[in-house]
């Protein structure tokens, strides 16, 4: 089950890396950017990670408030960061809040010239094939929702495959429109009349 624009965003109260608690709730009044990606060790994830934080600037000045959710345990997310993150890094192994948001999982993710491109440019990175460390299961997209200062879900994307995921020049831009009231809810409406 997707969640819909409008519709109010599932509150969770975690603990990030670290032993920060987040509260959802508790942002009620900040506009807030929830990023959900697969398990730590996913290459393609963590090359999109790196890119995200080098970036990162670009979305502290649209002025989110970002927590990004993986569904592997504490240990392995911390253990696997090659960078500080700039936002809260929330474990999510039993996939409760990746199954609060309707984030999706399935084969049809694996299989793209999208995916293969990346995972090539991931492991031309540095970074592990991550296929045997995959807590969490290999299956899964990534998505990304901005949810407004009500606590409503303002923009939502559901990754069609698991290199799916939104870039930070790609999020700044959908908050320029969400704030200039354009009325678009996705990314490519966005993007294209950007």
């Amino acid at each position: 089950m997707t969640l819909n624009v409008g519709s109010q965003a599932p509150v969770f109260k975690t603990k990030a890396i670290g032993g920060h608690m987040v509260d959802l709730a508790a942002l009620r009044g900040r506009t807030v950017l929830l990023k959900f990606y697969r398990f730590a060790t996913c290459p393609v994830c963590s090359l999109h990670m790196h890119h995200f934080i080098k970036d990162y600037r670009l979305i502290e000045a649209v002025g989110l408030t970002t927590i990004v959710l993986f569904h592997s345990p504490a240990d392995k997310l911390a253990d696997t960061q090659r960078e500080d993150a700039p936002f809260d890094l929330v474990p999510d192994p039993d996939k409760d809040i990746f199954r609060a948001y309707g984030v999706e999982t399935g084969f049809a993710g694996l299989f793209s010239p999208a995916v293969m491109r990346e995972y090539s440019r991931a492991l031309a990175a540095g970074y592990s094939p991550g296929l045997f460390t995959s807590d969490g299961g290999i299956l899964g997209n990534p998505a990304d929702f901005v949810i407004d200062a009500d606590g409503r879900i303002a923009f939502a994307h559901y990754g069609k495959h698991y290199a799916d995921s939104l870039t930070a020049a790609e999020l700044a831009d959908i908050r320029r429109g969400l704030e200039s009231n354009v009325g678009m809810r996705t990314r490519d409406a966005i993007l294209h009349h950007v």
